[in-house]
């Protein structure tokens, strides 16, 4: 009977521990990265490809002007995590927010807060973008991917209504 009891109770209590029990962790899957670790700033200088984005620049870019490097713009400052491009007229700057496999493709991403603005003018744009890379062969691309590297979006979904002050008579 004692016997009985302590299987009764053994099949009782089982299911309570085995829930309880830590479960395995999964192996952390593979990513493979075509990005440099040091200098990042200096390789997106070289290999961005500005087509891949909108930018002030798409009207004068040709198939051969794909960078800022074949623009001939050189950085005023790069880093691990920026490279910016500080001119007498235009400010571009890539600053990279984030390194990981983002889109969960198994290849690394970086997400990028990208600045595009004139100087003196009303051109001001940041956008965060999602810039991703597949070979050692291939430019570092713009992929479509909603991202606040730049900040919290504003969107406002309501129409926008424009005032415009009457002219003055002269």
């Amino acid at each position: 009977m004692k016997l009985l009891r302590h299987l009764l109770l053994v099949a009782a209590i089982a299911p309570a521990i085995v829930h309880a029990a830590p479960k395995a962790k999964p192996a952390p899957k593979s990513v493979t990265s075509f990005f440099p670790q040091l200098e990042l700033g200096r390789f997106l200088a070289d290999n961005f490809d500005l087509a891949s984005v909108r930018s002030s620049l798409a009207a004068r870019r040709t198939p051969e002007l794909r960078t800022f490097a074949d623009f001939g713009m050189l950085p005023t400052n790069s880093g691990d995590d920026v490279v910016t491009f500080d001119g007498e007229r235009w400010l571009y700057q890539l600053r990279v927010v984030r390194r990981a496999d983002i889109n969960n493709d198994g290849i690394e991403d970086l997400e990028v807060c990208f600045t595009d603005r004139a100087k003196g003018a009303a051109y001001d744009s940041s956008q965060g973008l999602l810039v991703s890379r597949y070979s050692d062969e291939t430019y570092a691309v713009a992929l479509r991917y909603e991202s606040e590297a730049c900040g919290p979006a504003k969107r406002d979904k309501t129409t926008t209504t424009l005032t415009v002050a009457p002219a003055k008579a002269q």
